[in-house]
């Protein structure tokens, strides 16, 4: 009997709670913690869009521009005459270094504007001498380190084209180019 006792209370309970449930018993939350945790989701993920697209939409605009002007393609340079040029001997100095020495012999030519009039190779022959020490005067100041890369060269060939284009009077020097530089 105990039996059907437990099975009668077990029946009653059960319609108990479906006339509690019928009749509006305990309601549901709205905003329980299941879901607000699944709003907290969802927003966190419209932050995580909205950044990403702006980074997108910075890079894209960066990577859009043109390239400044001071750095023209390879096609877009235009190319120079052929330039004449005037030679000078050897140059054999040393360095300026105190601690080891080295030594410096550099074969260079000036090269100018083929058509300019005859009076700036008249003016380079005349000077030969007063460029030479010019010259001279430049790579005795240098150290090793102020000659040993290929940058410093030619910061190096600017130095000596400045030089000798301040003493110039029948025009100007357009290049320096080495045509031997050994550096021990």
């Amino acid at each position: 009997m105990a039996d059907t006792e437990e099975t009668i209370e077990d029946i009653e309970g059960t319609a108990e709670e479906e006339e509690t449930l019928e009749a509006g018993g305990p309601k549901r939350k709205l905003l329980g913690p299941r879901m607000i945790r699944m709003l907290l989701f969802v927003a966190g993920a419209l932050v995580l869009i909205i950044i990403s697209g702006t980074i997108a939409y910075v890079v894209a605009k960066k990577v859009g521009t043109p390239l400044a002007p001071d750095k023209e393609s390879p096609q877009q340079k235009v190319k120079q005459k052929p330039l004449s040029y005037f030679g000078l001997e050897s140059f054999s100095v040393n360095t300026s270094d105190t601690d080891e020495p080295h030594f410096l012999k550099v074969t260079l030519e000036l090269g100018y504007v083929q058509g300019t009039t005859n009076e700036l190779q008249t003016e380079l022959n005349s000077r030969r001498a007063q460029l030479r020490d010019i010259i001279i005067s430049v790579l005795g100041a240098k150290r090793y380190n102020d000659l040993n890369t290929q940058d410093k060269r030619d910061d190096l060939k600017e130095e000596i084209k400045r030089k000798i284009n301040d003493v110039l009077i029948n025009g100007e020097i357009e290049q320096v180019a080495f045509t031997e530089f050994v550096l021990t």
